[in-house]
């Protein structure tokens, strides 16, 4: 359905997610809340984070095979809605929890791994998850005549596993920076 293929609820949630998660944060390290709290908020923060990526890169190439192989009701279609129903709420998530993680920061090093997770986390968010919503809409739509695409199948096929990659690339590293923080902030 093309409503899947909108941008529209990356950066609305961007809004409902992230601005507020960003504000908490602020108050927080700025002395608005007590160094219990803050690193309560931390914690919780970076284990969702943390978690929420292991569970994507676990499950999801799982949950793929399993629409390929059931493909007579399922499909590659299917789990690409369901991808694409999801994904813009998991990353915002994803860059509010990694937000929250930053306001108890308790070195250098574990700032900047967070930074890191965050500015990984957003580039998904803002830039490559609305491209993918978009491509995957190219990749399914059935067009013809004077409507059709300018790009081919093959080449939206190409672009759309190229951008998905690099995505999948930045999960990767933020998982591997929040992995860094929590290690740091352990000691």
């Amino acid at each position: 359905p093309e409503e899947y293929g909108s941008t529209k609820p990356f950066f609305t949630l961007a809004a409902l997610i992230v601005l507020p998660c960003t504000v908490i944060s602020l108050l927080m390290a700025n002395g608005y809340a007590s160094v219990g709290i803050c690193k309560m908020f931390s914690l919780l923060g970076a284990a969702y984070a943390f978690g929420s990526n292991v569970w994507l890169l676990r499950y999801g190439p799982r949950m793929y095979a399993v629409c390929c192989k059931e493909s007579r009701w399922l499909g590659k279609e299917a789990f690409s809605t369901i991808q694409a129903a999801c994904f813009p709420e998991y990353f915002a998530l994803q860059s509010g929890s990694c937000i929250l993680a930053l306001a108890a920061a308790n070195s250098f090093r574990a700032q900047l791994a967070m930074v890191l997770a965050i500015a990984l986390a957003l580039v998904n968010q803002l830039a490559l998850g609305p491209k993918t919503a978009q491509l995957m809409v190219k990749l399914y739509e059935k067009s013809s005549g004077a409507d059709a695409s300018l790009l081919s199948n093959t080449d939206v096929k190409k672009k759309f596993g190229m951008i998905h990659g690099i995505s999948m690339l930045l999960d990767l590293l933020n998982l591997i920076a929040v992995c860094v923080y929590l290690c740091i902030v352990a000691h």
